[in-house]
């Protein structure tokens, strides 16, 4: 592999395990905002426990986000410097702004909302949680403005090919900003409703019959039996704007080489680049065409049109099809759930057991969609103004190399340990919530 290649994969390694945090903490900051209103409002102890077993979770994936963000943002200097030469005046103040606005938020109020529940009052307490969610929202919101604007940036004008801002207005507001922000905002909502899901059930078959066990269950299903169908929906108008923005996306995403109407929806293919062309086609006739269209007839695009400008077609095709495959399992096991619910019916211990194989689903769905959108902007880094090549460094390939394997280990090991941390917490549930952050439990507590 050459040194673009190896330095691309670094990348997306890196953002890779660095995404998988935020996904959990900006979501989860506003379901520990509910726990504690309802607290507030009913009294009731299991709703306490509830905040204080998930807000270990919450400062767990927070910190892995931080320390993961440091290291990928150190590769826009060493890997990528081209990138801020050209774009920095436009994606420097952006990155500025989250950290001005979102970070000094989060990490100034993060110590009052582990550790203030009885040093505080109440409603400071309360304060605090909520600034704490509206700070993970407000970082999500200018690292997607960056991100959008690198799909479809608009807004300024090249000097001497250097961008410089001429409207920050369209910049932030990007054509496709606003359906990228509640795509991943919806996708952070349903990785967590899984998770919650997923560690609550596990909890349950475990034994664990404490009335907050129940009541993450429910609130869980409930936030995957409305946000996974609404995904659908924020999923297809957002693949309506990418038609309209990146047509050479959505050819790869289909998996179409000739522009025309009545394009059959594969639900299965291997894409066969260098003959242009499928094999082992399993498809829905006219469903692509229905689905991007709206209409049987419709025409889309085909990759034939982009020789040589479109991006690598077997792992975006792959990854679009993990992506929605997960978020149909997650439609089905979200509204089961809730009919039980609603039903008042006791959740079989089947079902249980699909929403602890489900408890990571967010994170497989998220990463599917995160491929599928960024490998499906090449060649460009900035679209239609920066290229991947032109942004490269002139680091060799066997520096490269070395540290991507060494990312590779210590992200695996990290991630092993984030995860049976949290099963450890788990296992210990009952003391885990009954005891706050950074409190010593008695022994008498451990002994039970």
């Amino acid at each position: 592999m050459d040194a673009l290649i190896l330095a691309r994969i670094q990348f997306a390694a890196n953002i890779s395990f660095h995404i998988l945090f935020p996904t959990v903490t900006i979501a989860l900051g506003w379901v520990l905002v509910f726990f504690k209103l309802r607290f507030n409002a009913t009294r009731e102890e299991k709703w306490m426990d509830a905040y204080r077993f998930w807000v270990k979770v919450f400062a767990l994936s927070f910190a892995l986000g931080v320390v993961s963000g440091i290291t990928m943002s150190f590769q826009f200097g060493t890997n990528w410097p081209g990138f801020m030469e050209r774009v920095g005046n436009i994606a420097g103040p952006l990155l500025a702004y989250e950290v001005l606005t979102a970070f000094f938020l989060e990490a100034t109020f993060l110590g009052i909302m582990l550790f203030g529940f009885r040093r505080v009052p109440g409603w400071l307490h309360t304060g605090a949680t909520v600034l704490v969610a509206v700070g993970t929202t407000l970082s999500a919101f200018w690292i997607l403005v960056l991100n959008s604007w690198m799909h479809t940036p608009q807004g300024f004008e090249l000097r001497e090919g250097v961008a410089h801002a001429t409207d920050w207005w369209a910049i932030v507001f990007n054509p496709s900003m606003p359906y990228r922000l509640a795509h991943m905002l919806m996708a952070s909502a349903l990785t967590v409703a899984f998770l919650m899901a997923g560690i609550s059930a596990w909890r349950w078959l475990r034994g664990d019959r404490a009335p907050a066990v129940m009541a993450v269950l429910r609130t869980g299903i409930v936030m995957a039996a409305v946000g996974a169908p609404t995904q659908l929906l924020l999923g297809d108008l957002h693949g309506l704007n990418t038609l309209e923005h990146q047509p050479a996306k959505v050819a790869a995403m289909e998996g179409n080489w000739e522009t025309r109407g009545h394009v059959p929806l594969l639900l299965f293919a291997i894409p066969d680049e260098q003959a242009r062309t499928n094999r082992f086609e399993v498809a829905i006739p006219s469903g692509a065409s229905l689905i991007l269209t709206h209409r049987a007839d419709g025409e889309v695009p085909g990759l034939n049109d982009f020789i040589g400008e479109h991006p690598p077609v077997a792992p975006v095709f792959y990854a679009f099809r993990v992506m929605v495959g997960t978020g149909m399992l997650m439609i089905a096991l979200g509204l089961l759930g809730a009919f039980l619910l609603w039903r008042r019916r006791e959740i079989p211990r089947w079902l249980l057991r699909g929403y602890v194989v489900m408890t990571f689903s967010g994170w497989v769905a998220t990463l599917a969609g995160w491929y599928v959108t960024e490998i499906g902007r090449q060649p460009w880094l900035v679209h239609g103004v920066l290229t991947t090549a032109q942004a490269a460094g002139p680091v060799p390939a066997g520096s490269i190399a070395t540290t991507l394997v060494m990312y590779l280990v210590l992200y695996a090991l990290l991630l092993a340990a984030y995860i049976a941390a949290i099963y450890r917490l788990a296992a210990h549930g009952r003391l885990a919530a009954a005891t706050p952050p950074g409190a010593v439990p008695q022994a008498k507590e451990s002994a039970a």
